[in-house]
């Protein structure tokens, strides 16, 4: 394959015992989007697994409920500290080699997890474990970009994304049936070990270099990294996703506590319940990718709106209602149109923008949206202990997310001409 190729896959296999090796090289885009699939899939196995193994671990090291939402948090305070410059990093070297790197890098902080002795030592490893895990958004990304057309990345991110729902659905389910088996330490030692074997998957079948298909770089033209600050949209966007995840990460983090706190099911209980919201947001993400490939072709505000709308409806209706039935309703329902909304600010930047900066774009944006994950668990935890144990400030906080959220979509502009405006501005200073 020629040297102007990015990307593509080449996979040896045994036809039979003893038989010789076989090579067969995989149509590109369809391995890579494999590989990313698998990636998403581990670095969020290894990501939601504490919303299940902090109840343990927290009646293990004696933690109140403020130190809980703190040890939740800590992680994505190194998380948001690398997304920009991991997003760099893959501009700079490649895709692959961030990838690989930070992949290795997260996986080795999972395995350590379960050798914690004290929450002290627990809040380290989990900040390093964000750091290490902090590049892997922007890397994917930008692979996924430099061989998939703009008008076609909406759809495949939402595909990719949903291995991140997957993940959290199995970090759930499996999580806590593993827990009562093997232990919490025994589950992150294995966590780690799967992280290492993703990586050498990547290393393997993957090749790639700094350039994408010459006809995806043809629609592409050019944009800088000092236009994507200087744009107001850019920041809106970034804007807009803290306010997203403040509800998503939110009800992630601190529904299994409530479950069993006020609702008083037991740990397998739990993780069953807690697992149903993957799976509205995986149809949320696939949905979301349909709408705005199908119905909100350049509208996506309207999408973002909409989606945040309607979730802070089911939000309040969900911490407001007797039954435990529809609680549970009502948390999946906001699970599914959040991720709509996601897709919706996702579509901009993955539409406008070109392959080249597409690894720090999306640690901009995704600075926005990380810096939530860090801070929402820890002011929820906060607000629940100041009110003596209840959730329902706590909740309340989050439909201020999606409000904000909300806003910003209003308020977004037409993203192309920032960046034309911002280079002409550049090129010309």
């Amino acid at each position: 394959m020629e040297g102007t190729k990015a990307s593509y896959f080449y996979f040896e296999g045994i036809k039979a015992k003893g038989a010789e090796n076989l090579n067969a090289r995989l149509p590109r885009q369809k391995g890579i989007i494999v590989l990313l699939f698998l990636g998403w899939f581990i670095s969020s196995v290894d990501r939601m697994f504490i919303n299940i193994a902090i109840l343990p671990i927290g009646k293990e090291l004696e933690m109140d409920a403020a130190t809980f939402g703190i040890v939740l948090s800590i992680f994505y305070l190194g998380y948001t500290l690398m997304q920009i410059p991991g997003g760099l990093i893959a501009d700079r070297y490649g895709s692959k080699t961030a990838i690989i790197v930070t992949i290795l890098a997260f996986s080795l902080f999972a395995g350590l997890s379960g050798v914690a002795w004290s929450v002290t030592s627990l809040l380290v490893i989990r900040f390093f474990f964000g750091l290490g895990e902090g590049a892997f958004p922007g890397a994917a990304t930008k692979l996924m970009s430099e061989n998939v057309s703009p008008e076609k990345r909406t759809s495949i991110q939402s595909v990719l994304l949903v291995a991140i729902v997957l993940g959290g659905f199995v970090a759930s389910i499996a999580g806590a049936y593993f827990i009562t088996q093997i232990g919490w330490r025994n589950v992150y030692i294995c966590l780690g070990i799967m992280g290492v074997i993703t990586a050498l998957l990547f290393m393997l079948f993957l090749r790639s270099d700094k350039t994408g298909p010459t006809d995806i770089k043809q629609q592409e033209g050019e944009v800088s990294f000092v236009s994507l600050l200087k744009s107001p949209s850019m920041w809106k966007i970034m804007v807009a996703l803290f306010g997203l995840y403040t509800a998503i990460w939110g009800l992630t983090s601190w529904v299994p506590s409530y479950l069993m706190n006020v609702r008083k099911l037991n740990l397998l209980d739990t993780g069953i319940y807690s697992s149903l919201p993957a799976i509205a947001g995986m149809i949320g993400y696939l949905v979301g990718g349909w709408l705005v490939d199908k119905v909100f072709v350049n509208r996506e505000r309207l999408l973002i709106i909409y989606g945040n709308l309607l979730s802070a409806i089911c939000i309040f209706g969900m911490f407001n209602v007797e039954s435990l039935t529809m609680t549970i309703i009502f948390q999946n329902m906001a699970a599914c149109f959040l991720q709509i909304a996601y897709m919706g600010v996702l579509a901009v930047p993955l539409r406008m923008l070109p392959s080249s900066v597409m690894g720090s774009a999306f640690g901009m944006i995704n600075t926005g949206a990380n810096l939530a994950a860090f801070i929402t668990p820890a002011v929820m935890g906060s607000l629940i202990q100041l009110f003596n144990g209840s959730y329902s400030i706590a909740f309340s906080y989050l439909i201020v997310g999606t409000i904000l959220s909300l806003i910003m979509g209003l308020l977004l502009g037409n993203v192309r001409n920032d960046f034309v405006q911002n280079d002409a501005g550049t090129k010309t200073a």
